[in-house]
Protein backbone atom coordinates (compact mmCIF):
# COMPACT_ATOMS: atom_id res chain seq x y z
CA UNK A 1 0.00 0.00 0.00
CA UNK A 2 1.52 3.32 -0.85
CA UNK A 3 2.91 5.77 2.05
CA UNK A 4 0.31 8.89 0.99
CA UNK A 5 -2.92 6.37 1.01
CA UNK A 6 -2.43 5.85 4.63
CA UNK A 7 -1.34 9.06 5.26
CA UNK A 8 -4.98 10.39 3.75
CA UNK A 9 -6.22 7.67 5.78
CA UNK A 10 -4.93 9.24 9.16
CA UNK A 11 -6.16 13.06 8.08
CA UNK A 12 -9.60 11.56 7.45
CA UNK A 13 -9.64 9.70 10.88
CA UNK A 14 -8.24 12.83 12.46
CA UNK A 15 -11.29 15.30 11.56
CA UNK A 16 -13.78 12.18 11.21
CA UNK A 17 -14.05 12.43 7.42
CA UNK A 18 -16.55 9.01 6.38
CA UNK A 19 -13.78 7.18 3.53
CA UNK A 20 -16.07 3.93 4.29
CA UNK A 21 -17.27 3.86 0.61
CA UNK A 22 -13.56 4.91 -0.70
CA UNK A 23 -12.04 1.78 -0.70
CA UNK A 24 -8.20 2.53 -2.25
CA UNK A 25 -9.64 5.51 -4.12
CA UNK A 26 -7.25 8.73 -3.14
CA UNK A 27 -9.51 10.79 -4.72
CA UNK A 28 -12.59 9.70 -3.20
CA UNK A 29 -10.58 10.16 0.16
CA UNK A 30 -9.25 13.45 -0.85
CA UNK A 31 -13.02 14.83 -1.96
CA UNK A 32 -14.47 13.19 1.42
CA UNK A 33 -11.78 15.36 3.87
CA UNK A 34 -12.22 18.43 1.59
CA UNK A 35 -16.07 17.80 2.18
CA UNK A 36 -15.28 17.54 5.80
CA UNK A 37 -13.80 19.97 6.67
CA UNK A 38 -16.33 22.21 4.55
CA UNK A 39 -19.31 20.69 6.30
CA UNK A 40 -17.32 21.68 9.77
CA UNK A 41 -16.80 25.20 8.49
CA UNK A 42 -20.85 26.02 8.06
CA UNK A 43 -21.75 26.84 11.52
CA UNK A 44 -18.71 29.28 12.12
CA UNK A 45 -19.58 33.39 11.54
CA UNK A 46 -18.52 34.89 7.85
CA UNK A 47 -16.04 36.74 9.10
CA UNK A 48 -14.15 33.46 10.35
CA UNK A 49 -14.63 31.71 6.86
CA UNK A 50 -13.65 34.14 5.25
CA UNK A 51 -10.23 34.76 7.62
CA UNK A 52 -9.41 30.95 7.19
CA UNK A 53 -9.86 31.60 3.21
CA UNK A 54 -7.70 34.29 3.09
CA UNK A 55 -4.85 32.04 5.70
CA UNK A 56 -4.95 29.33 3.57
CA UNK A 57 -4.38 31.13 0.32
CA UNK A 58 -7.79 30.17 -1.05
CA UNK A 59 -9.30 31.51 -4.38
CA UNK A 60 -11.64 33.94 -3.22
CA UNK A 61 -11.05 36.77 -5.40
CA UNK A 62 -15.04 36.75 -6.28
CA UNK A 63 -16.75 35.13 -3.17
CA UNK A 64 -19.40 37.41 -1.92
CA UNK A 65 -21.27 34.88 -0.30
CA UNK A 66 -20.37 31.90 2.76
CA UNK A 67 -21.26 29.59 0.77
CA UNK A 68 -18.84 30.41 -1.98
CA UNK A 69 -15.81 30.96 0.32
CA UNK A 70 -16.65 27.81 2.12
CA UNK A 71 -16.31 26.25 -1.70
CA UNK A 72 -13.40 28.16 -1.97
CA UNK A 73 -12.07 26.57 0.95
CA UNK A 74 -13.17 23.09 -0.45
CA UNK A 75 -10.95 23.40 -3.25
CA UNK A 76 -7.93 24.36 -1.76
CA UNK A 77 -8.07 21.68 -0.05
CA UNK A 78 -8.41 19.50 -2.84
CA UNK A 79 -5.63 21.28 -4.80
CA UNK A 80 -3.71 20.71 -1.67
CA UNK A 81 -4.15 17.27 -1.29
CA UNK A 82 -3.34 16.82 -4.36
CA UNK A 83 0.00 18.61 -4.68
CA UNK A 84 1.49 16.65 -2.31
CA UNK A 85 0.09 13.07 -3.34
CA UNK A 86 2.30 14.56 -6.41
CA UNK A 87 5.11 15.51 -4.46
CA UNK A 88 4.91 11.96 -2.76
CA UNK A 89 4.43 9.78 -5.31
CA UNK A 90 7.07 12.07 -7.10
CA UNK A 91 9.51 11.03 -4.05
CA UNK A 92 8.72 7.26 -4.37
CA UNK A 93 9.39 7.44 -7.88
CA UNK A 94 13.03 9.18 -7.22
CA UNK A 95 13.25 6.01 -5.07
CA UNK A 96 12.93 3.05 -6.94
CA UNK A 97 15.09 4.78 -9.58
CA UNK A 98 18.34 5.42 -7.76
CA UNK A 99 21.45 3.78 -8.70
CA UNK A 100 22.46 0.86 -6.64
CA UNK A 101 25.96 0.92 -5.23
CA UNK A 102 27.81 -2.27 -6.16
CA UNK A 103 30.67 -1.34 -5.43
Amino acid sequence: MDEYFEILQKKAKKIGADIKECGYDKDCIKDAIALKIKSNLEDESFETIKDKATTIEADILNCNTKEEFLNAIEEKVKRVLEEENELYTSIELQKNFMPLDLG
